[in-house]
Parts: structure tokens; C-alpha cells; sequence
């Protein structure tokens, strides 16, 4: 494989918090450890040992994530159940043979004792600066420490090796410690960008590939103790200036409006630099998954498109927030065991890079997909970007945009993805996506409709190089708005070709099937290469 290579701030809070970036940036070449965009762990053991951390402490959860991380590194033996859901997929790997009988652990601490050679002592946070523990979690990886309170640490007879307490004076200077310090002797390619308080589940795989973990506090946060906005973020952007083109920011920017970045302007950042973005804040156990291998898959057979009539309208349904890799935890199964499952066509956006992280969890969707179903990529490549603003601080930026477009084409060959949803693009680099990826038969930009004049031909067209564009005509409300959208944007065209854009979190199975209701007969339901056929075939 090659190299890899939300809401806007206003204009005040940007120019508050320093948002201006560098230019004509000229990145470190590093070799990547590992040959996928994310990192992989080594055959996990045949037996896992298994522990219930639901009733533990977030201090003490904190810990076993660290703990997890140190022994999972060298080979995966520890399991850690967050949730029902860590419960489900212990279970599939069970019964498809991944992993044999666990060894249940009834005192979940008890595994310090099992692994005490594997660590060094314990790493303690500093609770007068903001970020320690981010800091905490770096290094926990570095100098193979779990990341305990002190308390914690008294009472399980831990030697602190490490402690942050008065260390520094705000965030900026912690994280500056990270970047000069840390980031040498750490793994360029993986961070994790995590509102502290939430620190957890997301950890162990991290620590485990020695990566580095940040947050940068936004204007509701300033308040808490050591926050320097600014001054963080010109840290954070000075350790992006450090780090490779394609290195994977994890967590997301988000917890909460003004907290942090918030989503736009933090994935906003991450692309001028170079830098992907996986929505990874509620994941649990990839230091286990990502060490099973399943090169590549397959999606199920879809029947022909139906025969073109030149009097329907066609419309396909597209899923959203995929690339949201919490989704495919738990949320989305929901829909895939609705008894309203397969009774129409549905595209479900994917982040390619599950097949990484957790390929036993995209082996169970793609075997309980229908032929009604369909996978695209979600959202603008192998990881989240916005391709208008992909690499523009760098020196290089051509060169960054046809390595990322690459391996966006490799992982979506190996996931059998035919179509890719853009975020946040336009139409020039609509066209540049095209140019880079020819041999992907049609696009699908659009998170939602992009207030663009209502005219049909603004959303479907083709570009010069043949490749149909169908952007999504509908923000997704009620079944009733989204109907009313459609029939106004579509108009008297006949026959009409339409991305019928459904946010995940708001709709369930039942609203799809009413929207359709409430269209009649006149607009036909297909899958997105059903409806690029036809309109390949209207268009000849």
C-alpha cells in the first residue's frame, strides 16, 4: 500500500484563539511503522483474558485502558467490556473462530498484579493543568506507564515514575513539553485529539502504537485551569509542522459547543496540514481488533437496475456519518435488525478504515447487508478531510492531494466501494477528485444540501471526464420536508436522478419508508450505482 502520503467558529473566536496557519510548509518524509493508514497490532492471543470495567471508577477505567494498551502491544491478551456493545462483538469473534474461551476476570485491578512485569509504575496528571492528562496518555506509551490519581496509586502499591504535578505552568507549556520532548521517540503517524474528561475506552490501541494525544481548550473552556487557547493551538500547529502528510488525527474535536475547536474548524486544521481526521471518540478494544486480518472484502450482489422509464424520478438514499467509526460499534445495528431492513434500497456511508481498526465488525455489516443495500465511502476519502482545504498550508500541495486521493482508492478497492461522498467541497474540487480518481464510476458530494440555487442541473451533472455527479438535494428533516425538497428541487425534469441525503442520528428505517410513501409512484427507489446506470443510460 502506499504511503499516505460540525459548526465554524466566528471570525472572532478564530482570531481569538490564533486560527491563522503557516504556508508553504515542507513536512518530515518518515517511513510509516505499519503499511495501512492505521495502525495494526500483532495476532492476538488465542485465549483473551476478559474483564468487566462498567462498575470501576473513571480513574480506575482510565487505568486499565493504559494497562491494556502496554500488554496489547508486544502481542493483544487483555479485553476490556465498557458496554453491551464490547459484550456483542466478544461473542462474534467467538463464534467465527477468531478467539477461542476467554478467561474471565472477576476483579478487573487483579490484572495489574497478572502483568506487573510489563509496566514500569504509574504516571500521575496534574489537575491545575487542563491537559495533563492528554499528556498523561503520552506518556503512558512512551515510558510504558499506567496513568493512575495518586490515590490509585497508594492503594494498589504503585511506585509513581512520573509525576506532572506542578510540572508545568499551563496547557501550552505541557503540550510544548509533548512536542520538543515526547513527539521525537513517539509514532508520527497517530494522534488523539480527546476533551480530557472523556479519556478512556479510545486509549489502548494508542498507547499501544505510542501515539499522541492533545486537546486544545475552546472559548466555553478558557476558565479551566492552565486553558490558553491560542497559545495551545500554536502548539498543536507547530506539532502538526512535525508530523508526516497522512498522519491520522483520532478522537474528534468536538465535546460540546465551544469546548474545544468544535468540529469544521478542527478538521478544518487537520487538512491544511495534511492530516486526516477518524471520528473515533467512543471506541473501545482496537488494541485487540486491528490485530486480525482481513485483507479485503466484498459486498453483496445487487439486482439490475430497473428498466429505465423516462417518466420516474429515481432517487437514492444515502446514510450518513459512517466514517464515524462509533456508529459501526453499536449504533447502526439497530438498522440492520429493523424488520424493515432490505425492503428498499439504502447506501450506508463507511470510514474505509474500520477494516483496519476493527474488520471484524465491517465482516458482520457487509454479511448482514442485503442486495438492497450498498457501501460508499464516507466522508472525502480514507479519512475525513475537506478536499477544498487539503494540504494548503503545504509546499506540495498537488503532490499531497493525488497521495491522499491514492490510497483512497486502494482501501475503497479493498472494501468494494464504488462512490465516495465529499464534504464541505465545491465544484472545481469536485472535478480535481474526479480527475485523480478515474477510475471511480460517479461522485457523491455533499453532507446535506449545500444551499446552492434550486436547480436540478447544479445537482446532477457530469464532469469532463465522463464521471456522473449527484449531489445530495435534500437536508434531512422530516419525511414530510424532505419530500417537499425533492419535488422542488427535481421540478418538471424527467427523468430525474437524486442523492437523497438522511442523517443518521435523526432517522430510523420507518421515516425512509414514509418519505418514499409520500413521493407515490412516480419516484423510484434505487441503490447509487443502480441510479448511475440509469442515468448513464438517460444520458448516452
Amino acid at each position: 500500500m502506499a504511503v499516505l502520503f460540525g459548526l465554524a467558529l466566528q471570525p472572532a473566536i478564530a482570531q481569538g484563539l490564533g486560527m491563522a496557519d503557516d504556508t508553504n510548509v515542507t513536512l518530515p518524509v518518515v517511513q510509516r511503522p505499519y503499511p495501512t493508514i492505521q495502525p495494526k497490532r500483532p495476532k492476538p492471543a488465542e485465549r483473551l483474558y476478559v474483564a468487566d470495567v462498567r462498575k470501576l471508577t473513571h480513574d480506575e477505567q482510565l487505568l486499565m485502558a493504559s494497562l491494556q494498551g502496554i500488554v496489547n502491544r508486544s502481542q493483544p491478551r487483555i479485553y476490556l467490556i465498557w458496554e453491551d456493545n464490547d459484550a456483542f462483538w466478544l461473542k462474534d469473534l467467538q463464534k467465527t473462530g477468531m478467539t477461542g474461551a476467554p478467561i474471565r476476570v472477576k476483579s478487573p485491578l487483579s490484572l495489574l498484579t497478572t502483568f506487573r512485569t510489563s509496566f514500569r509504575g504509574a504516571v500521575v496528571a496534574d489537575p491545575n493543568v487542563y491537559v495533563t492528562p492528554c499528556i498523561a496518555v503520552d506518556i503512558a506509551g512512551h515510558d510504558d506507564l499506567v496513568i493512575a490519581t495518586p490515590a490509585l496509586a497508594k492503594q494498589l502499591d504503585l511506585p509513581i515514575v512520573n509525576d506532572l504535578r506542578g510540572r508545568f505552568k499551563d496547557d501550552a507549556d505541557a503540550l510544548r513539553y509533548a512536542r520538543t520532548t515526547l513527539l521525537p521517540d513517539m509514532n508520527p503517524y497517530l494522534s488523539l485529539c480527546l476533551d480530557p474528561p472523556i479519556l478512556g475506552s479510545q486509549v489502548d490501541d494508542v498507547i499501544a502504537a505510542r501515539g499522541m494525544c492533545f486537546w486544545v481548550t475552546g472559548p466555553k473552556a478558557q476558565n479551566q485551569p492552565g486553558a490558553n487557547g491560542a497559545a495551545e493551538l500554536a502548539e498543536v500547529r507547530a506539532t502538526f509542522a512535525q508530523m508526516p502528510l497522512g498522519s491520522v488525527v483520532r478522537g474528534f474535536w468536538w465535546h460540546g459547543d465551544g469546548l474545544g475547536l468544535d468540529e469544521k474548524p478542527g478538521v478544518t486544521l487537520a487538512s491544511h496540514y495534511g492530516k486526516v481526521t477518524t471520528v473515533s471518540d467512543y471506541v473501545a478494544n482496537y488494541s485487540v481488533t486491528s490485530g486480525y486480518q482481513i485483507p479485503s472484502l466484498k459486498q453483496k450482489p445487487q439486482p439490475p437496475a430497473p428498466p429505465l422509464d423516462r417518466k420516474k424520478i429515481y432517487v437514492a438514499i444515502a446514510v450518513s456519518d459512517g466514517d464515524n467509526l462509533c456508529t459501526w460499534r453499536g449504533y447502526f445495528r439497530q438498522y440492520f435488525t429493523d424488520p424493515l431492513h432490505g425492503k428498499f434500497p439504502i447506501a450506508w456511508g463507511i470510514g474505509p478504515t474500520l477494516l483496519d481498526l476493527a474488520p471484524n465488525q465491517a465482516r458482520w455489516y457487509y454479511e448482514h447487508a442485503t442486495p438492497t443495500d450498498e457501501f460508499l465511502c464516507d466522508v472525502s476519502g480514507a479519512s475525513y478531510i475537506y478536499p477544498p482545504q487539503w494540504a494548503t498550508s503545504l509546499a506540495d500541495r498537488p503532490a499531497a492531494f493525488a497521495a491522499f486521493y491514492k490510497t483512497t482508492d486502494e482501501y475503497m478497492k479493498r472494501m468494494d466501494l464504488h462512490t465516495i461522498r465529499l464534504m464541505e467541497t465545491d465544484v472545481p474540487t469536485t472535478a480535481m477528485v474526479g480527475e485523480s480518481m478515474p477510475d471511480m464510476p460517479f461522485l457523491m458530494p455533499d453532507y446535506g444540501w449545500s444551499g446552492e440555487p434550486d436547480t436540478y442541473d447544479q445537482y446532477t451533472y457530469s464532469l469532463s471526464t465522463g464521471q456522473p455527479v449527484f449531489r445530495s438535494i435534500t437536508t434531512s428533516a422530516s419525511a414530510e420536508s424532505m419530500a417537499d425538497q425533492i419535488r422542488k428541487r427535481v421540478g418538471n425534469v424527467r427523468p430525474a436522478f437524486a442523492n437523497v441525503f438522511i442523517i443518521n442520528w435523526a432517522l430510523k428505517l420507518k421515516d425512509m419508508q414514509r418519505l418514499l410513501n409520500l413521493l407515490g409512484p412516480d419516484y423510484v427507489a434505487v441503490t447509487p450505482s443502480q441510479l448511475n446506470t440509469l442515468y448513464r443510460q438517460a444520458h448516452k
